[in-house]
């Protein structure tokens, strides 16, 4: 996983984005005020591939004028467990006995054959046994056991995101900040903590912690930064991005509003061409 600053040409912006749009490793695509004007997130198959898709695919963009890359090391927190607290305690409790993910007990392996398998439950994560056979050519009951290994292993798991316009949490923004690698881990859990932090994750590059965060009003970033700072000594704020539109959030494309427009199928274990 690495997040890519992205600069364009005046009046290029609309004309990257849209190229970008279908591309299966830029699984979300941000639109941003501060030092970049696009900040997408590129997932590939292994540390080799990026090299790759960097210089074949993004930088060769007509409009591009530079990128910066961020490789991340370690996540602390990602949005699938941010929570929006709307659930009542007993919900929250039937969920959690009942939810496949609450019993992952694998390291995480994902084996070749997997792979149409997951593409289609992230096509559609409420797509029936009956459904996911069909697409992908094997019986209800093999998938019913695919899916439950696969969930087991703890290769994927749920997540429900909402329309941030029409849920509340209109600002998202992205900080980076410095902090002493020796308090790094300690500084992070702290940070994963905050209620309105969705993405906490330790990075290579310039500054060694990214932190993205929903917020309701412009006024909450000074406020979510004071926090930060008062209540972990030792993090200093370097950079941030305002998001003044996601056209992208994890293999969705969305309108104004944030809703889901349609899929982009995020099956990028073949090598970017």
């Amino acid at each position: 996983m690495a997040i890519v600053a992205i600069s364009c040409q005046p009046g290029e912006i609309d004309a990257i984005t849209q190229a970008l749009i279908d591309d299966p490793y830029a699984v979300t695509v941000e639109q941003t005020t501060g030092a970049c004007d696009l900040l997408v997130t590129v997932w590939t198959a292994g540390i080799g591939q990026l090299p790759e898709y960097l210089m074949s695919r993004l930088a060769n963009l007509p409009g591009v004028t530079a990128t910066r890359t961020t490789l991340v090391t370690d996540v602390f927190k990602t949005g699938s467990d941010w929570r929006v607290g709307q659930l009542p305690p007993e919900a929250v409790k039937r969920l959690q006995r009942e939810a496949i993910v609450a019993r992952a007990d694998g390291d995480g392996g994902l084996a070749a054959d997997d792979h149409a398998l997951v593409v289609a439950l992230a096509r559609d994560g409420r797509a029936s046994y009956a459904d996911l056979a069909e697409q992908i050519g094997v019986s209800v009951a093999t998938a019913r056991r695919r899916v439950a290994k696969i969930f087991r292993s703890g290769a994927i798991t749920i997540r429900c995101d909402l329309a941030r316009y029409l849920a509340g949490n209109p600002i998202p923004v992205t900080i980076w900040a410095d902090v002493p690698p020796a308090q790094l881990a300690a500084v992070a859990a702290a940070v994963a903590k905050l209620s309105d932090v969705r993405l906490c994750a330790a990075v290579a590059g310039t500054q060694n912690l990214l932190i993205t965060a929903w917020l309701s009003s412009l006024p909450d970033l000074q406020r979510l930064e004071t926090s930060l700072c008062s209540r972990v000594p030792g993090l200093a704020i370097a950079e941030r991005a305002i998001v003044l539109r996601h056209h992208k959030l994890m293999g969705r494309v969305l309108d104004d509003q944030g809703r889901s427009v349609r899929s982009v199928d995020m099956g990028f274990w073949g090598g970017p061409a």
